[in-house]
């Protein structure tokens, strides 16, 4: 038996620059817990999403998206008063992205923890959200409101960082209200720029180790195409493997979701503090992250450019 996986936060449609025809947008279903959801869901793991959907021609294809990729959307509810937020992705040469919002208002900022099903926190489960359900006071309050009836039943919480500055009214990320959310997760992801901006000028690795200091976290930092680093009780780092690269979109998703997925097939059978201590483990779960991430780097999209499980287990 495996934990289930919930996903808070955005939903969203994510309109991608054609790289063969840079004046053509594409609708995708996208926004980064959607993603980790499917990344769960396709690697055959119960991947569950936990949000809301306008009452839109947009929050209709986002929900039969998800539940045609296998996830679990018992937990979501529907609104009039907000429609369903848009992002514009356009890429460089590389493949790399760059955003527009347009969010808020947004259907996924109206979900409260009054719309979870009354027995929603009765199996253990491990919950995952990220910095993007911070970005308005009333979202927060109910992701840190989320984040605490979750530790008291005794789930493990998930964040990835996943910083969008220009979805912050002040243009900039709050890195203290981001820095109090990881210091409430066991399961951290950042990347290398996200690091920098949130430690500051403080010496980076001592400010990893104050966000360990109260509990026991596993923190994984993600250097893009060229390392992974992780930090728990024996710090490591992998490779990333060369390929070429046509989207990085929903890759550091995939990492995340095939990350979740291995934690959520091993910890029936493993205490978390054991996992902590087990180095090869850790190494095995994060080369096959890595893989997950590459894979997804090589295909065009978000939701379809997530790996099955038999193209990830090739």
């Amino acid at each position: 038996m495996s934990l289930p996986v919930y996903c808070f936060g955005e939903v969203l449609i994510d309109f991608l620059q054609d790289p063969q025809q840079p004046g053509v947008f594409r609708r995708f279903a996208g926004g980064a817990p959607a993603n980790v959801a499917v990344a769960v869901a396709k690697l055959g793991g119960p991947g569950r999403f936990v949000g809301m959907f306008g009452t839109d021609m947009f929050g209709e294809f986002l929900q039969a998206e998800l539940e045609h990729y296998g996830v679990d959307c018992h937990a979501c509810a529907n609104t009039s008063e907000a429609k369903t937020a848009l992002a514009f992705v356009a890429l460089n040469d590389e493949g790399d992205r760059s955003f527009s919002f347009y969010r808020p208002p947004a259907a996924d900022l109206l979900y409260t923890t009054a719309h979870l099903p009354k027995d929603f926190w009765q199996t253990p489960a491990i919950l995952h959200l990220c910095s993007n359900s911070l970005t308005d006071s009333a979202i927060a309050n109910n992701s840190f409101d989320m984040v605490a009836q979750a530790q008291q039943h005794g789930w493990l919480v998930s964040v990835d960082a996943n910083l969008r500055h220009n979805l912050w009214a002040s243009g900039k990320a709050d890195a203290a209200l981001v820095q109090q959310l990881l210091q409430q997760a066991d399961i951290i992801k950042l990347s290398d720029d996200e690091l920098s901006y949130l430690a500051q000028q403080q010496d980076q690795r001592r400010w990893l180790e104050q966000l360990q200091a109260n509990r026991e976290s596993w923190i994984v930092v993600t250097a893009g195409a060229s390392e992974v680093n992780s930090y728990s009780q024996q710090a490591f780092s992998l490779p990333v493997p060369a390929v070429k690269v046509v989207d990085t979109t929903a890759a550091g998703d995939a990492f995340v979701g095939a990350w979740l997925y291995q934690l959520s097939q091993a910890l029936p059978l493993q205490s978390w503090s054991a996992l902590l201590a087990d180095k090869s483990s850790q190494q095995l779960m994060l080369s096959q992250a890595i893989k997950a991430g590459s894979l997804t780097c090589q295909h065009f999209g978000a939701f379809s450019a997530l790996p099955t499980r038999f193209e990830w287990q090739a």
